[in-house]
């Protein structure tokens, strides 16, 4: 009997690791299609918007909560280099996928940020997060404040705050959320993974410093 369980529970293994398998190498499909066809917007692919050259040959997936102090960090230390030195120059472009779970204002947090987008602010909202970033569920990211921060990016405030309040993008960000987990494997803030054209990932985890990533670049280019 002891056997028989033995063996259940490694296919049981198997099988998961086979899945999780798969819906990562189909999200480097897709991140490939991303790269390779200049004629798909790739936000329709990825589902969220994206910094920089779509066709740029490494792409940086951000997993990220705008509560998270780690992530604020590296937007503060890392991300300013890797603009300059990648994004800029059109060697790579960023995604940053929602992971909200350090607090209940986290989520619609996230949800701001793609009623931004639908008024072509998504990366002035989502940088505005990290600038403004306190303590979690301080206050700072409730529906008043993330109104204040669209008026002062002079968003049209109908529009915006009826999408934050419709939850318009919570679906969206749900999908996210389980994307972090289950195609990246992603159990903290911020994680990256980092794909270029032939498939090749590498993972980095935690708010490292812009050496760190300027290896893994390279060695990808």
């Amino acid at each position: 009997m002891a056997n028989i369980k033995n063996v259940a529970v490694v296919i049981a293994a198997v099988i998961l690791v086979t899945a999780v398998t798969i819906s990562f190498s189909s999200y480097v499909g897709e991140v490939e299609q991303m790269q390779q066809n200049r004629n798909v917007a790739p936000e329709k692919i990825m589902g969220a918007p994206v910094l920089g050259s779509e066709t740029a040959d490494i792409t940086i997936i951000e997993v990220g909560d705008y509560q998270c102090h780690m992530c604020k960090l590296w937007f503060e230390k890392t991300r300013p280099d890797i603009i300059e030195n990648y994004i800029d120059t059109g060697k790579a472009n960023l995604i940053f996928i929602d992971m909200p779970f350090l607090g209940r204002d986290s989520t619609k947090a996230s949800e701001a940020t793609y009623c931004a987008n639908d008024q072509g602010k998504y990366w002035e909202y989502h940088s505005k997060l990290f600038e403004y970033q306190q303590e979690i569920d301080d206050g700072w990211a409730k529906i008043e404040r993330l109104s204040a921060i669209a008026f002062s990016l002079n968003l049209d405030m109908e529009e915006f705050n009826a999408c934050l309040q419709d939850n318009h993008y919570y679906p969206q960000i749900n999908l996210n959320k389980a994307k972090a987990v289950t195609d990246f494997g992603a159990k903290s803030t911020p994680t990256f993974v980092i794909i270029n054209t032939s498939g090749d990932t590498q993972k980095i985890i935690g708010a490292q410093p812009y050496s760190s990533f300027e290896e893994v670049i390279n060695s990808m280019l």
